[in-house]
């Protein structure tokens, strides 16, 4: 080994060593098929919009507000929405630009990623929405 740098892939080798390939993999799918999960909620939400097929394990989505909303507020929505859900604390999501388009972004990496954790984000979403539309509405 050589003493004047760190042994950066020593830690994924030997955990690779102890685990076994088959559970990288596995754990690698739960995460993929989390996604999958995630997506598909979005999609039957009549109030979200994905906003790009999911390939691996990021879903990116945004909150449509209203059929007459301009892109500008819709994107500003959904800033103000990200904010609202991350100082909520149930949920953590971030983001990301896609064609101009403001969204929120989920990304599953997490190996200890339960299906529980992936069933409450859209309801965390559309919770923090409402809070904000009452907010605005007063």
């Amino acid at each position: 080994m050589e003493l004047s740098r760190r042994c950066r892939a020593l830690k994924l080798w030997l955990s690779l060593r102890y685990h076994g390939l088959s559970s990288f993999r596995a754990a690698i799918q739960r995460d993929l098929d989390h996604a999958q999960h995630l997506a598909r909620a979005v999609d039957e939400s009549p109030t979200l919009e994905r906003l790009a097929p999911v390939e691996l394990s990021a879903v990116c989505f945004r909150h449509l507000v209203s059929k007459n909303a301009s892109e500008d507020e819709r994107n500003a929505f959904n800033l103000a929405l990200l904010k609202r859900i991350l100082r909520r604390g149930k949920v953590y999501i971030s983001n990301a630009e896609l064609k101009g388009k403001f969204c929120l972004r989920a990304c599953i990496v997490n190996h200890l990623t339960k299906d529980s954790d992936i069933d409450a984000v859209v309801p965390e979403v559309l919770a923090a929405a409402q809070e904000i539309a009452q907010s605005m509405s007063q």
